[in-house]
């Protein structure tokens, strides 16, 4: 008695159903993934028509006949490269009424002797200079400051402005920025975040694209950005920033969001938008994006949609980049065209929207633009797309951040600890902005 084996040898007609059914498989892998990236590019190429036309339909500057008091505030923990420009800057406001605070982080802070030297050579009378109190350790050094340089304020002051040391002001700066409050339904008014490449590195590249991106999104979303941020004092008062600020990490996507919620609208000023030229690591991007994200995830509304997109997106991008070579293993040719083409598509697209908002930065701001065309900047899209994934994933699960060197332990938005406190040095440099 013998036996039959020939059920464990698959005939040829076998092998041919089973490959058939692996192309058809591949082919709807294929043509899903497809779908969903060209699906991320439609939304990519609606977010930047409304940052374009932001630019485009911009009011020309003109007189204006607002003489609102100001107070404006500006935290100081080191010297940034730009720090002297900036206070140059600041003191040679074109306002008719403001008053200016400038909070310094301790009193042998490299800042301090800066500031004084231009008070000095300004001689500008509107300026105040205080050293902060650091007494306070359930909010970051920055919402400390604001707070403090807000409550030295004259009762005079009908809104409140602040920026940070990065960002260098023209001379219409603040007439500007609160320009847009003169609407009774605008409670808030911010610049736009514009880094732009001194030099060609992957890091320098890497933050100019992930920004390109991020400035989308929060015109889409009404995310502030505290560069350059005005808001009306009853704004304040109703939102009660103060005390929501003093157990906070950040205070622009904190104060943009209860504005929102309080029925208000926040204005993005493209004259405001402030070219910032300084280098970058790639360590420092981690750090910059993951921060940026923790801010939005405990403080604005937006963090959801943020999150779901990005991670929708990244799925969309690794999908195609991972079906690519497979098909070409496979030899499934059809599979492989789609995959390469809808890749071509999607980066020759986003190069261009890249582009087309870079031309209108630099046509609107003319004389401030600062660096140069970013088409070869496309080369590193693979490793700010990265970036901005891990960042994700950190500003999900990581329960800390470091600031300037200042470490904050973070159990909810509402409830955060400083864990330690020394006065900036330069050996602290490369942590400045981290």
């Amino acid at each position: 008695m013998g036996y039959d084996n020939t059920w464990a040898s698959p005939t040829a007609l076998e092998f041919a159903v089973i490959a058939s059914d692996w192309l058809q498989l591949m082919l709807i892998l294929s043509l899903s993934l497809a779908a969903l990236l060209l699906l991320v590019l439609a939304v990519h190429v609606w977010w930047a028509s409304q940052f374009v036309s932001l630019y485009r339909k911009a009011p020309m500057p003109q007189e204006s006949h607002d003489s609102s008091h100001v107070g404006v505030i500006m935290s100081l923990r080191g010297a940034d490269p730009f720090l002297e420009d900036s206070l140059r800057g600041l003191m040679s406001l074109d306002h008719p009424s403001h008053e200016i605070r400038i909070i310094v982080d301790h009193e042998n802070d490299p800042a301090l002797a800066i500031v004084e030297r231009l008070l000095r050579e300004t001689k500008a009378k509107n300026v105040d200079i205080e050293i902060l109190n650091v007494c306070q350790c359930t909010s970051s050094l920055k919402n400390s400051a604001l707070i403090q340089g807000i409550k030295g304020c004259s009762s005079r002051c009908e809104a409140f402005a602040w920026l940070d040391s990065d960002t260098v002001p023209h001379a219409r700066w603040l007439k500007d920025l609160i320009a847009p409050l003169q609407n009774e339904t605008i409670g808030a008014a911010c610049g736009i975040r514009w880094y732009a490449p001194p030099t060609t590195t992957i890091a320098n590249y890497v933050r100019h694209i992930w920004n390109s991106g991020a400035v989308l999104q929060m015109v889409a979303f009404d995310i502030g950005w505290g560069g350059a941020f005005a808001i009306r004092k009853a704004v304040y008062e109703e939102a009660e920033l103060e005390r929501k600020w003093s157990r906070a990490l950040v205070e622009d996507t904190l104060a943009s969001n209860e504005m929102l919620l309080g029925g208000r609208r926040l204005a993005f000023v493209a004259a405001c938008t402030m070219p910032n030229p300084e280098s970058a690591s790639l360590g420092w991007c981690v750090s910059f994006v993951t921060r940026q994200l923790q801010g939005l995830r405990y403080y604005h509304d937006a963090w959801r949609r943020v999150m779901a997109f990005g991670l929708f997106s990244g799925v969309a991008l690794v999908g195609n980049a991972v079906m690519l070579p497979l098909a070409l293993i496979s030899q499934d040719h059809v599979s492989a065209g789609i995959s390469s083409l809808t890749l071509a598509t999607f980066g020759m697209v986003a190069g261009w929207l890249i582009y087309r908002s870079e031309r209108e930065v630099e046509l609107f701001l003319q004389d401030r633009a600062v660096g140069g065309r970013s088409l070869p900047l496309m080369l590193a899209a693979p490793f700010a797309q990265l970036i901005h994934l891990v960042a994700l994933v950190r500003a999900y699960t990581c329960t800390d951040v470091t600031w300037r060197g200042i470490r904050y332990k973070i159990r909810s938005g509402t409830d955060i600890t400083r864990t330690n406190y020394a006065p900036y040095v330069a050996e602290t440099e490369a942590l400045h902005s981290l």
